[in-house]
């Protein structure tokens, strides 16, 4: 979620879970509006909602898609954007904990 909203990563908080879905929210730092998010996995596909909001899993929806690289020191965040671009991330361990 920190990839799609160009937010630090360490600001992103589990708020709570529910099976398979993790509650995630951030506060704005300039004004402290908290935003709020769900996301569930399925394979290598982070399948996101806005809280309330849609599931982001149409067809037509971005894919957002994550790969654990260098032996676990990377996380790389692939998105497929429905226009056919795509965009890359690539996150150290010292930036996500």
């Amino acid at each position: 979620m920190a990839s799609i909203t160009d937010r630090d990563p360490k600001i992103m908080q589990v708020t709570r879970t529910a099976g398979d879905v993790l509650f995630l929210a951030y506060a704005r730092p300039i004004d402290n509006f908290v935003f709020t998010y769900r996301c569930r996995i399925e394979g290598n596909r982070v399948v996101w909602a806005s809280e309330p909001g849609r599931w982001r899993d149409d067809p037509k929806d971005n894919k957002l898609l994550f790969e654990v690289v260098d032996d676990g020191k990377q996380l790389r965040i692939i998105e497929n954007h429905r226009d056919g671009s795509i965009a890359k991330r690539i996150f150290g361990r010292d930036a996500i904990f």
